[in-house]
């Protein structure tokens, strides 16, 4: 059985470079957050897969501001796209994954959350969501037009005529008391 792959997708720095001071803002802020929760976990977590996650995403983030910061503008842009397409190729599914795993664990719940909701946030600031928002797009256009052509109704068109027996109603039982 094939494994399914997520392609490579084409990123840019120009979302983060070009984000408004709210969002580089809120890129600070979650890599402060991260340095609470690393700090706060490192001795009773550190063997565990998602604080390995934890640590990555830590590092990453600080990458990302110390760059967004560079003075040398065309350098930081290249390290930047560079930087997404890694994460988008290896981080983001791990990540994500570490962190789901996280909140099923009862007492971590709210951590899980918490580091899940800093993924998305980053994911949306830097455009990855954007660009993945784009491809589900396609897709349901492109799903849309077979269906007002009938393409898919010669497909599964067959599934719904099935004739249904008629309702059973079921009889009434009395029982003895």
């Amino acid at each position: 059985m094939p494994v399914a792959t997520i392609p490579s997708l084409p990123f840019t720095a120009e979302e983060v470079m070009n984000a408004p001071d709210k969002d580089k803002a809120q890129l600070k802020d979650i890599h402060a957050l991260l340095d609470k929760l690393f700090v706060r976990n490192r001795n009773q977590h550190r063997r565990n897969h998602w604080f390995k996650s934890l640590w990555q995403f830590r590092k990453e983030m600080r990458l990302l501001v110390q760059e967004m910061e560079h003075k040398k503008k065309k350098w930081a842009a290249e390290q930047i796209a560079l930087r997404l397409k890694y994460w988008d190729d290896k981080c983001i599914h791990q990540w994500y994954l570490h962190f789901t795993q996280l909140v099923a664990v009862g007492p971590f719940a709210v951590l899980g959350l918490a580091l899940m909701a800093s993924v998305a946030r980053v994911c949306r600031i830097t455009g990855i969501t954007a660009v993945y928002e784009e491809m589900a797009s396609e897709d349901v256009k492109g799903v849309l037009t077979a269906v007002d052509e009938g393409l898919l109704a010669e497909e599964y068109g067959g599934m719904m005529d099935v004739d249904e027996p008629e309702w059973d109603e079921g009889e009434p039982v009395e029982r003895e008391g």
